[in-house]
Parts: structure tokens; sequence; C-alpha cells
């Protein structure tokens, strides 16, 4: 895959592209990573236009401006930019995590330009109940309070990749094929962060489990959810309530961690390029 550049709106969005033609197929990270957890998809999707993305503040993505930060509903926006500018129509959206979030999120909002879904290990929207609206705010303005884009951060690779193997279910190599996308090494010697510290605050508030429902409901396209055996998302049990809510889905698990897509590439991607070349 070679590199890719973008403008959503402002905004400047990088990733990886294939260079393929065909079904256009666009990849969306978790929380903290980047592109190159989705790269592993590439050998999968030859016959489409595959292009995984760096999500804002992530890998090679511009950062949000400063006194700005980052809310789920500003990587919709995101997204629906890149949509727009490239004149895309009927995509197929791959996410993981966070970014099987977004790409649920987005085919509710906008159904006439999604073919269809896949989410590895997310079921919709991450919710909480009304009445943790007031801590939900106050915790958010707290996190962002001080944070900065402008200050760099030198970085140690080994360090960085022990530090993310303590608190996930990753190998280290997995960790450190995304890892080296969220650095960047300059003329001094020095290893620097490129990613955004603000990425670390809290949004504002995350939705209820109705509103959850209700913009889940407005999804029409057929939606492939991956689960994970081992991970912490426990998405059996939340398909189980979840399942309803969809037009057109089914679920498939396979064992394995969190980045089940890294861990087992040859199974999900074989999946994922069935689901696709059914559409």
């Amino acid at each position: 895959m070679i590199e890719f550049e973008a403008m959503a709106g402002p905004l400047k969005l990088a990733g990886l592209d294939n260079e393929g033609s065909g079904q256009v197929v666009i990849g969306f990270h978790g929380y903290l990573d980047n592109a190159e957890s989705l790269r592993v998809v590439a050998p999968y999707l030859s016959s489409c236009r595959y292009i995984a993305i760096d999500l804002a503040g992530h890998g090679r993505s511009s950062h949000r401006p400063v006194g700005t930060h980052y809310n789920q509903a500003d990587y919709l926006q995101d997204l629906h930019g890149l949509i727009e500018s490239e004149g895309w129509d009927n995509v197929i959206l791959i996410g993981h995590s966070l970014g099987g979030i977004l790409v649920t999120m987005y085919a509710a909002l906008f159904p006439e330009k999604v073919k269809a879904v896949v989410s590895i290990d997310a079921c919709g929207p991450l919710t909480e109940s009304e009445e943790t609206t007031q801590q939900q705010m106050r915790n958010a303005l707290i996190s962002r309070q001080g944070k900065s884009s402008s200050h760099r951060r030198t970085v140690n690779l080994d360090d960085a990749v022990k530090a993310r193997c303590k608190i996930s279910d990753m190998t280290a190599d997995h960790a450190r094929q995304i890892l080296m996308r969220n650095m960047i090494t300059e003329a001094d010697g020095n290893t620097y962060w490129c990613s955004d510290p603000k990425l670390r605050t809290k949004s504002t508030l995350r939705l209820t489990e109705k509103q959850a429902q209700t913009l889940m409901e407005s999804v029409t396209c057929p939606i492939l959810f991956i689960g994970a055996s081992r991970s912490f998302k426990n998405l059996p049990h939340v398909y189980e309530q979840r399942a309803h809510w969809f037009e057109s889905a089914q679920y498939e698990q396979f064992v394995g961690g969190h980045h089940i897509h890294m861990e087992n590439s040859e199974d999900v991607g074989r999946l994922i390029c069935q689901f696709v070349e059914q559409m």
C-alpha cells in the first residue's frame, strides 16, 4: 500500500491506499491506533479500491486546531467531508473498535451513501444513562484542562511498545507496527509522537441507550459484526441485546483478543472478502 492524503474540509486526512479499482472500501481504526491496524485487510480486498484512514490526530493525519478537542461527531464530519470531496458513492465501510462505532453511525446518518458495513469488535455507540450527564461533562472539562498539541514529546519505541502491551491484549509485534506510524524521527535524531496528546481527553457526552437505538434503527444496509472471544468488549452479549436494532445484520466470532483482525488476519480477512463480494 502507498501513502494516501486527501482533504476533509479544512483537515488533511492521511492513510494507506492499495491503488485498486472498483468498489471503494474505506477502513477506520480504533482509539489511539492508525491505518496500520487495518493494513492486514488489504490482501483480501485486492479487487477493490481500499483505503485505510488515519483518523484526525492519529498517524499522519492533521491535528485539530488549538482550542478544539476530539468529539465523536467531529470524526463523522471528517468522514463525510472525505466522501464528499472524493465524490464517492455506495462505499463499503470497515471499522475496528472506535472505527466500528463511527462507520455504523455514519451509515445511520447517510444511508444513501453506504452500501455495507463491517464492524470489528464494536456494536454501535457506547452509551451512558441520563443520570451520568453532570459527571460526564465535568470529567471532560477536567481532562482537557492544560492539554495542548503544541508541546512536542520525545518517545522511545521499545518503551512505548512495552507500555501499550501492559494495557492491551495485543502482541508486541502488532503494537510496534501501529506505534511506529504514530511517531516521527526528526533531523535532530530524536523520535517524537506525531499523534495529538489531546486524543487522551474525554468527549463531552455519550449517547443514551435510547438515542443509540434510534440512530442504529436508521441503518438500512447490511452489517457484518465480527467479535473476539477474549476481548473486553464482550460483543456476544452486546450483540444479543442490540441485534433487533438493525435491519440486516449478522454476527461472526473468532477466538482471540480485541485486535482480532491482526491476530487472525487470514480468517477475518477471508470473511470480510466474502461479505464484500456478496454486495
